[in-house]
């Protein structure tokens, strides 16, 4: 499960930040670090609600061509 984990949050916030972030946690600085990583997984989550609102609409798209054989 642990392995899981980690392999996520790499995944969400990618290597450069967790060096950072690992870097604050031994300062003892983890205000600044916690809100860019927010930051970076608000910009994440809105450029997803992006790409699946594009592939909504190309499946309805998609759908009316089936139904109208085109």
């Amino acid at each position: 499960m642990f392995t899981y984990n980690f392999k996520r949050l790499l995944n969400l916030i990618g290597i450069a930040l967790f060096k950072k972030l690992c870097i604050a946690i031994k300062e003892n600085d983890s205000i600044q670090i916690r809100e860019e990583i927010v930051a970076y997984i608000l910009v994440f989550g809105v450029n997803l609600a992006y790409l699946l609102e594009i592939f909504l609409f190309l499946q309805n798209i998609l759908k009316k061509m089936r139904y109208l054989k085109i």
